[in-house]
């Protein structure tokens, strides 16, 4: 087929296809007829032909005013979605995010990550509601299910801090893992515990309580904890307390900064106290660091 009559063929021109191409050049006459007819030389690529057959760009289908209030309805939907389901669904803006009250463990609906999802619940509603996070929601509640998952939460915050910590602190500026000029740790992560650079030290203890912790072989359930393996949550809260210690000591406006928006040190305080799972001697951060202090006029 004629180029031509390929174009004219996608362009739905009959009579395109009809009269075959000329053969030479044409004479005066035909020239000037194909000019008073406007014939096919006016528009040789049939863009024309085409124009004429496409449809006029449809009207508005709404008013203005029905137009605003669709994405205000789909918005609403959304969000009463969220709550329902308790996700956040994608698209959801960074301030709606985690909109639903805290759902106790024991309410109908709550699935076999209940007490977790209780947790962190309470933690993003008010992280310095420090009595409300620490207590048993009730009775039938295992005090070491309860202990397990909070630990679990505090690893997980603990990452964070170490994330803040960025370049402040490095191998080079904390070659060892001390809290003051009193005390020294060594790194337990090794067949014979060792120095490590401070920093080397918390990554250390971070993982290796997150491998405990998921260990199938000392906890094989969320829902159940042998009481013979809770012996692993004293030495594990007291290895992660020395993370504050350094930081405290060593790193003073990255933990001001970190409690003032996480109140992290004085929840881990606050459970470690409760639980009887470090003595006090050993909490080296003061007090008056982490509690709320009262405004001043």
């Amino acid at each position: 087929v004629d180029p031509a009559q390929s174009t004219a063929i996608l362009c739905g021109d009959a009579a395109a296809i009809a009269e075959p191409a000329a053969q030479g050049p044409a004479g005066p006459e035909q020239a000037a007829a194909i000019e008073q007819s406007g014939g096919a030389s006016a528009d040789p690529s049939g863009v024309a032909a085409a124009a004429a057959h496409m449809p006029a760009p449809a009207p508005p289908t709404s008013p203005h005013g029905i137009q605003e209030e669709v994405p205000a309805r789909q918005q609403q939907q959304q969000q009463h979605q969220q709550l329902a389901s308790r996700q956040n669904l994608p698209g959801t803006p960074a301030d709606s995010l985690w909109r639903w009250p805290p759902r106790h463990p024991s309410d109908p609906g709550a699935g076999p990550l209940a007490i977790p999802e209780y947790i962190q619940d309470l933690i993003r509603k008010d992280s310095s509601d420090i009595e409300r996070i620490y207590e048993l929601p009730s009775a039938e509640v295992d005090p070491l299910v309860w202990q397990y998952e909070h630990l679990r939460q505090f690893v997980i915050e603990f990452n964070l801090l170490l994330v803040a910590l960025g370049d402040d602190c490095m191998p080079e500026t904390c070659p060892k893992m001390t809290a003051s000029n009193e005390w020294q740790y060594l790194c337990a992560a090794h067949r014979k515990p060792q120095d490590c650079a401070a920093i080397d030290y918390m990554m250390h203890t971070i993982d290796g309580s997150t491998a405990l912790l998921a260990n199938a072989k000392h906890f094989a359930s969320r829902t159940e904890v042998p009481p013979a393996n809770a012996k692993y949550f004293q030495s594990m809260a007291r290895r992660l307390y020395r993370i504050f210690a350094h930081v405290f000591y060593h790193h003073r406006q990255i933990f001001d900064d970190i409690e003032a928006e996480m109140h992290l040190c004085a929840r881990f305080s606050h459970f470690v106290m409760k639980f009887k799972l470090m003595s006090p001697s050993m909490l080296l951060v003061p007090p008056e660091a982490y509690e709320p202090r009262p405004v001043t006029a």
